[in-house]
């Protein structure tokens, strides 16, 4: 069997900017403990120099044939940059897309700190929200606590709930074991 041409699929890039920084202490995950590689570092965030060259560069890495190209955001928890990170990657993409380039975005959260003004911004700009949830309550809250030890279920429920009502599109990301 022949082998593809990978110039003309285009490539996916999941983009981490604010890297192993979260605001919850999950006790199976293994991204927290990734700032103990970088001693020293205590600026996470990807600055605006360096998101503006990859809106760019991921663009231009797109074959021409193909008229989209979707980002995808996840942490660390992504939504701690805060809106107007991602209002700056909504004009970056528009500043860079060629005429008839479709953006997709998604983003990966615990949905923690999402609120009506978070909801209306991901809906006006499509974005496709995976939200991380564990089951039930009991399932959820023993492994999915914040930074004080405490159970998020209701937490993310709320989210849900709120994302549902701005009519964001949405899938569940869930850790089984």
């Amino acid at each position: 069997m022949p082998h593809p041409d990978w110039s003309q699929l285009g490539l996916h890039v999941i983009a981490k900017p604010i890297g192993p920084v979260c605001n919850l202490a999950c006790s199976y995950c293994f991204y927290l403990r990734k700032e103990s590689l970088y001693p020293g570092n205590t600026q996470w965030r990807m600055t605006d120099q360096t998101l503006e060259a990859y809106v760019r560069q991921y663009i231009e890495a797109q074959p021409e044939a193909g008229n989209v190209s979707i980002y995808s955001f996840k942490g660390g928890e992504p939504t701690l940059l805060g809106l107007d990170f991602f209002r700056r990657v909504i004009e970056l993409q528009r500043k860079h897309a060629p005429a008839g380039k479709r953006i997709h975005n998604s983003l990966q959260t615990n949905g923690i700190l999402l609120d009506d003004a978070w909801c209306e911004f991901l809906r006006r700009h499509n974005f496709l929200v995976g939200l991380s949830i564990d089951g039930p309550p009991d399932l959820h809250n023993k492994h999915r606590v914040d930074r004080q030890g405490r159970g998020t279920h209701d937490r993310v429920m709320a989210a849900m709930e709120r994302l549902q009502r701005h009519g964001v599109e949405l899938n569940a990301l869930t850790c089984v074991n």
